[in-house]
């Protein structure tokens, strides 16, 4: 184990997705995200944790994508009540692409969330100190 992966994801977490891309990343605060996976159905809706993304053919990846940028949205809507102080919001599509959610809009980065503590949203911790993904 390098220093970077002190506490990696466990294998029942990342059957429930966790770890897997996409994910979208919350920082709650200094070094603490919280992980949402994503998961992508045609039919039924799967009893998995986090985001899901109804479309109409999982091979269609363009508007997949489209659909799944119009639910991070919604969903930092849902997280964000206006009064308060929004959280950090990143949409993780790869080890080297995400897109931060700030200002109503979303921008690039080759950079991606990594490191600190990282739980689920049941304040569950997934991991220490290690990266936010799976490695094979």
């Amino acid at each position: 184990m390098s220093s970077l992966d002190i506490f990696p994801l466990s294998a029942e977490k990342r059957a429930q997705g966790y770890g897997i891309f996409p994910y979208v990343i919350l920082r709650l605060h200094g070094g603490v995200y919280m992980q949402f996976p994503v998961h992508f159905y045609e039919g039924k809706n799967p009893e998995k944790p986090g985001l899901r993304v109804r479309v109409d053919s999982l091979t269609n990846e363009k508007q997949n994508f489209s659909s799944l940028f119009n639910v991070v949205r919604q969903f930092h809507q849902q997280i964000n009540p206006v009064e308060a102080k929004a959280l950090k919001m990143c949409l993780v599509l790869s080890p080297f692409v995400a897109y931060f959610f700030e200002n109503n809009a979303f921008t690039f980065s080759d950079e991606i969330p990594a490191g600190g503590s990282l739980i689920d949203s049941n304040y569950k911790v997934l991991a220490l100190n290690s990266v936010h993904f799976v490695i094979d």
